[in-house]
């Protein structure tokens, strides 16, 4: 089965169980993403239209495919990355996971692969996590991704700037599956393994 990439507001009206005014109304009021097409009709992305479901606790349809949860998870020990993907694999939850060992793959990766969520190591070679989640944040096509910071080296007031940056929480390694459970609980994902 073809993935569907964009929907009309009428298509999303029924998947959203309410009429397509109300779709426009959200759209001109900036709580759904939508683009024109060149003949000027609006159209709205499928990872908008997911997105905007699970921000709102809106039932994700199986018309939609649940293909889950966009995960990326950087950083420069692969015994860390191992360590989530594979809590990530067990879980009954669907995923998608990518992974980057630097601040540079991390930054093509947030373009390419669109994250929903990143777990973001702070100390990386090249572009450090401070520098990757200052340069999300301010943007405003990936300020939306959910940032979970971890670190073994900083503490106090060094380690809060990536809370004052935008991270969503800093996770201390080494680190727990209940400590990854927690942190992702927090940004909205139940995990159930």
């Amino acid at each position: 089965m073809e993935t569907r990439l964009s929907f009309s507001t009428s298509e999303v009206a029924k998947y959203c169980h309410v009429t397509a005014d109300t779709i426009r109304k959200w759209a001109e009021a900036g709580k759904i993403r939508v683009f024109k097409t060149p003949g000027g009709h609006r159209r709205i992305r499928r990872d908008d239209l997911l997105r905007f479901l699970r921000e709102n606790s809106m039932p994700i349809h199986e018309d939609l495919g649940n293909s889950g949860v966009k995960i990326l998870v950087v950083d420069d020990e692969k015994a860390v990355i191992s360590v989530i993907r594979r809590f990530l694999e067990r879980a009954q939850t669907p995923f998608q996971i990518e992974m980057a060992m630097d601040g540079f793959d991390a930054g093509q990766l947030v373009a390419t692969f669109q994250p929903d969520i990143i777990f973001l190591d702070l100390r990386l070679p090249g572009l450090d996590g401070f520098e990757v989640t200052r340069r999300i944040k301010s943007n405003p096509d990936t300020s939306h991704i959910q940032i979970i910071a971890m670190t073994g080296y900083y503490q106090g007031e060094v380690a809060n700037r990536v809370l004052e940056l935008g991270a969503v929480l800093l996770l201390q390694k080494p680190f727990t599956p209940d400590d990854l459970r927690k942190a992702l609980a927090k940004v909205g994902v139940e995990i159930n393994n």
